[in-house]
Parts: structure tokens; sequence; C-alpha cells
């Protein structure tokens, strides 16, 4: 029942607005006269006031089932089962909620890709994300997990051990240089500035030397845009035993390489910007006049994962063949490189993960470098490396 007054300044005008609104379901419950100044012939302003009401249907409050009426908005009539204000909100309501709805079906899964999982995969996803690991990645990993038979009963030990194999599947085992048996040997080393390039050399050189007893044909230097760079290279070779070279040109490259014949000769760069390419021009003269072997990219773990691909898209036109991680133990996130690396199918050659020559250094672990991920620190495994002390800081 709706029940109503209505205020008129006669009593014809109040039953006729009755009538207007409920029309002939009207039931008049009260009247009554407003007297202002009481006289009965004064009549100044609106004086009579008329309560009516209107039985409505029990389910007219809801029933919308209805078809939806075209005709314009006004007074309901007497054949109305719905109040047309209030159909009017209902309508205004089911059409936000529509539009809402169509909102959330375009959001990639990534928006919310964590939302229906359980507390400790929830947990793993958000850690994965934290230590810089794509969402894209993150989420394509804990979902296949939660689908396992099992996935609402795993703890979050089982949980990292299944991740980390996921993860590690995923990277692929890093190679070694592939030294020639009879002949030379070229390895170019290049990257952005400050990537640890000049290191990775000397890692690698010390490896070489005293692990394996190999012959190493000399190391060179093309990074002329530092100003100890060259005495840091004559400090280290001459500590080694091992020949060095320092050149100024493209020419000067290509005329050192000439004069060895056998061994292991490894190239130092200048870091250069991807971004300019009057630099890229420069790196790319020194390649082709070198005409190395392999040409490996160093990267520090640090890089965030969208700086990687960019780097990995200018630097591909080079034919970088393998990856170095440098500086693992400098960051917490390393997963923008691990992303990178996966997405782009690439394969690693050697991780280093402290600042000593050559320290915490080897061949890429596809399992230590999923537990870095997960954990935030690089794994140390067995005893530490031996080490030299060599003049200046390697960068």
């Amino acid at each position: 029942m709706i029940i109503k007054k209505f205020i008129a300044p006669t009593m014809t005008k109040a039953l006729a607005k009755v009538k207007d609104e409920f029309g002939d379901r009207a039931v008049i419950l009260k009247t009554r006269m407003n007297r202002k100044t009481g006289g009965v012939g004064d009549i100044e302003g609106k004086n009579v006031e008329v309560t009516a009401a209107m039985e409505t249907p029990s389910q007219s409050r809801f029933d919308i089932t209805a078809e939806p009426s075209c005709e314009p908005k006004g007074p309901a009539t007497s054949s109305s089962k719905f109040p047309f204000e209030k159909m009017e909100r209902l309508t205004e309501e089911i059409t936000n909620i529509k539009k809402c709805l169509n909102e959330k079906s375009s959001f990639s899964t990534t928006d919310s890709f964590f939302g229906y999982l359980s507390t400790e995969l929830l947990k793993a996803g958000r850690d994965l994300v934290a230590h810089n690991l794509s969402e894209q990645l993150s989420h394509e990993i804990v979902t296949n997990l939660a689908r396992s038979e099992d996935a609402l009963s795993i703890d979050a030990i089982e949980i990292r051990v299944r991740i980390k194999q996921k993860l590690s599947s995923m990277i692929l085992p890093g190679e070694p240089i592939e030294i020639k048996d009879n002949g030379l040997t070229v390895v170019m080393f290049v990257g952005p500035t400050g990537s640890g390039k000049t290191s990775a050399v000397a890692r690698i050189a010390m490896q070489y030397k005293v692990e394996k007893n190999g012959n190493i044909a000399g190391i060179i230097s093309a990074d002329n845009f530092r100003a100890d760079s060259s005495q840091q290279i004559k400090s280290f070779c001459r500590i080694l035993g091992c020949p060095c070279g320092i050149v100024y040109s493209p020419e000067e490259l290509s005329m050192a390489i000439k004069s060895k014949s056998r061994g292991l000769l490894l190239i130092d760069t200048p870091g250069v910007n991807p971004r300019n390419d009057k630099e890229m021009d420069e790196l790319q003269s020194l390649i082709k006049a070198a005409k190395p072997h392999e040409v490996h990219l160093v990267v520090s773990a640090s890089t965030p994962a969208k700086d990687m691909v960019n780097m990995l898209e200018s630097f591909g036109e080079f034919g970088t063949d393998k990856i170095f991680i440098s500086k693992l133990d400098e960051t917490e996130a390393p997963g923008g490189v691990i992303t990178a690396v996966i997405g782009s199918g690439k394969r690693l050659s050697y991780v280093s993960c402290s600042r000593e020559v050559p320290g915490q250094f080897g061949i890429a672990n596809p399992e230590s470098l999923a537990m870095a991920v997960l954990t935030g620190s690089p794994v140390k495994e067995g005893k530490p490396q031996w080490q030299m002390e060599a003049v200046g800081v390697w960068q």
C-alpha cells in the first residue's frame, strides 16, 4: 500500500490530484482544512489537505520481468504495477552494474591474477613479483601449481620446491666458452656502462689459466673512455703473466688479433648506451673488426625486465651469443633479468656474485638462479673460490 498527502486550494483540486496519481484505486483516508487565520471564508494559500492510499500487489516492488516501456516519463496511470521513479532508479543501477562487468571482463589476467588463489600460493606469487619476476610469468607459474590435485593441501615449503623446479626448467643451462683445440678463440664482451665487463674478462682469464692451465693468448682492451681502464688491464695481465694489448681503433684491434695464432683471446669493450646510436655504431665497428667466435652480453642482475628486453634487442643486432650475469650479490630482485632471458630464449654463460676476482663465479646454474629469485639472495655453492689481489677496482 502507498499512502500520500495531497494539498490544494480547494477540495475539488485536491481530489483531482489524487485521481491523477492514484487513479480509480485511490482510497481517501482523511481530509482536513488548514485554517491560517481562523475565518471560514478567509482562504489564503493552500488550505485543503487530503490523505489518500493505493493498494499495490505484493510483488510489484520487485517485478521487473515485464518488457520496458518506451513511453515518456509521466504520472503513473491506474494500470501501473510499479512506481515509475523506482523503475527508473533500478534501470540505472542495472546499467551501471553491466558497465562495471564489461570493464572487469576487459582486464588482462595479470590485473587480478592472484585474487582466487590459496593463501600460501598468493604469498608465493607476490614474492615472485616483489623479486622483479614479471606478473605474467609469476601468474603462469602459480596458476599451473594451483591446478595440481593437492594444491589446497601443500604447505609453503613444498610450494617453494615446486616453483623452483618450474622456474629452473624454464632457464636454459649455462654454456662455457667453447675453446678451439687448434688455433685462436676470440671472445668479446659487450654491455652497458658499469655492467662488469672488465671483471668478467678478469674472472674468465683467471679460471682458464689457473684451473685449466690453459693458454691465454692475451687480453685486449678497447675501452678508452675511462682514464684508469688501461692501467687496470696492464696490472692484471702482469699478475697473470699474459700478453696485454691496448687499442684505440677498429684497425688496431684487427691488427692485434692477427698477431695471435692460438689460445684464448679476450676482448674488453667500452660500455655503451643502447639508446645512443653513435656509441652503438662504434661498438659495431669493433665487432666487425674483431670477428669474434663468441660475443657475451654482460648485464647486472639488478637490471629491470623492460630495460633488459630493450638491451637484448639492441645488442642482438651484433649477434650476441650468450649472456653473462654479473653482480648477483648486489640485488634482492634478479627476476627482471631472468624474465627477459626466459622470454628471449638466449642461453646464459656465467654468473658472478662477489666483488673479488674471480670470487663466487662459475657457469650459470638454473637451480641456483631460480632460488635467487625465490629468496632474493644468491646461492653460494661449495667453498669460496680462490682469489688474487689485483691493482685497481674492476668495473
